[in-house]
């Protein structure tokens, strides 16, 4: 997902610091599934693994057989918990090392987590935990809303099985939203598998209840689509709007469920800023250029319309717009923007952010400062100045890779993500973890 053009390997140790901003909820070192029984899967996936073949054939890639990741971990006296839960089905690849959750979001009595397929041996990239299981350590995964849609490759035939999920976004009517990329990431070999497609979720049915592939003149070869926030008029599901930043391509793409169609805004704010693609996380120092990450609305104004904000990953600043502009083909598509964009300030050094979210009753915008291994929050009425960190802790908040609100309940997931990239997760210490709070109690003592 980034460019990377310096990487320096130093000793990792940064003083503890926590504070009581958020709780963690549930925590993972390793992921595992809740694995079916070969019986309950296509028998398409019986056959010998091959390369392609044909155009129409599927792809698989040479790589460790779960098999004999199975029988290494068996015989190396890993925890009994950890052994009894990956016993996998012989025509599943898994590799665990590879299985890096990257999202997470609630509906009713379900945490979703998404694990995009940026290795091999990720058997399902959208999946879910009951959030009231008593265990809260390395819970399985349950692939949502079925293995089988999970499964890669293809195991119908359709073409409808899910390839690559990086975040979800779920709406006040009950459905989730997001882009399945279509591209598996396998170092060395980026290979797009189908076209960026969203897709709708009706979650009181689980049922794929909407498609839409992303035409060619909304996309560019570099397109990345991490992220997406919906845009649903009070009372007026079906006149839902989507906005999916495009941080590799410098753009963001509108949809319109209504009209059944996307397009392109393009605008300079969309860019990474050069002077702030340094990091130094967990260690390691490297630049990254991301642009436009993630978006953030706020409640309706008195004209219909919301403000959304938006940042670049590799930028200190924060940028807002208003809906009335990117809801409206016409204005949104125009080559010169006069003052439809404009710059709320400067969040300050070490301040780049990879995720928000806004708790519309108060403003208050939680942010994922990955530079500094913290949770920070801004209340939107107020001068930016005024953002307060939530939470930090150096070793245990390691990239906050998403932030959620539900209801006045505030999720973050951390990740590690550095240490996978650049170094190695250490698998028998906890690398994942999913902090909540309330929204009120967590900015408590902040200027929020």
């Amino acid at each position: 997902m980034h460019l990377i053009s310096v990487v320096l390997f130093t000793f990792y140790a940064v003083p503890f610091v926590l504070s009581a901003g958020l709780n963690e909820e549930f925590t993972w070192s390793r992921i595992s599934f809740q694995w079916p029984e070969d019986s309950q899967l296509s028998s398409r996936f019986k056959q010998p693994r091959h390369r392609k073949t044909s155009e129409n054939a599927p792809i698989f890639f040479d790589g460790e057989t779960n098999a004999a990741n199975v029988a290494r971990r068996n015989s190396s006296n890993m925890p009994s918990q950890l052994s009894e839960s990956m016993q996998v089905p012989s025509s599943i690849d898994y590799q665990y090392a590879n299985n890096v959750p990257m999202g997470a979001n609630v509906w009713k009595d379900k945490l979703f987590v998404t694990i995009p397929r940026r290795r091999l041996g990720v058997p399902s990239t959208l999946n879910y935990v009951p959030l009231s299981s008593a265990q809260k350590h390395n819970v399985p995964l349950i692939p949502y809303p079925s293995w089988n849609l999970n499964r890669f490759p293809d195991t119908s035939g359709s073409g409808e099985n899910f390839v690559s999920v990086y975040r979800i976004a779920i709406d006040v009517c009950d459905r989730m939203w997001f882009v399945d990329t279509g591209i598996v990431e396998t170092l060395g070999n980026r290979t797009t598998v189908k076209p960026h497609q969203i897709i709708i979720i009706n979650l009181q049915t689980d049922e794929v209840i909407h498609r839409f592939s992303l035409p060619e003149n909304v996309i560019t070869p570099a397109t990345i689509l991490a992220s997406v926030t919906i845009d649903t008029p009070k009372g007026s599901c079906g006149d839902a709007f989507a906005y999916f930043p495009d941080l590799a391509g410098y753009g963001l793409i509108v949809y319109s469920l209504r009209e059944n169609r996307a397009w392109r805004v393009r605008h300079n704010y969309f860019y990474l800023e050069p002077m702030a693609g340094d990091f130094n996380i967990a260690g390691y120092s490297f630049q990254w250029n991301d642009g436009i990450f993630s978006v953030e609305l706020t409640d309706i104004k008195s004209n219909g319309y919301r403000d959304l904000y938006f940042h670049p990953m590799a930028g200190t600043h924060m940028y807002k717009v208003s809906t009335r502009i990117l809801r409206n083909e016409a204005l949104a598509t125009r080559t010169y923007h006069d003052d439809d964009f404009s710059i709320v300030g400067d969040r300050g050094p070490r301040s780049q952010t990879s995720t928000a979210d806004i708790h519309k009753p108060t403003g208050t915008m939680f942010l994922a400062l990955v530079n500094q291994n913290a949770v920070g929050c801004w209340n939107v009425n107020k001068d930016l100045k005024t953002l307060s960190v939530v939470a930090k802790d150096d070793q245990r908040m390691i990239y906050p890779s998403d932030v959620k609100i539900v209801g006045d309940k505030v999720y973050v997931l951390t990740n590690t993500m550095p240490r996978f990239l650049y170094g190695q997760l250490d698998y028998n210490v906890t690398n994942f973890r999913v902090w909540t709070n309330d929204v009120r109690s967590a900015i408590r003592g902040t200027q929020c």
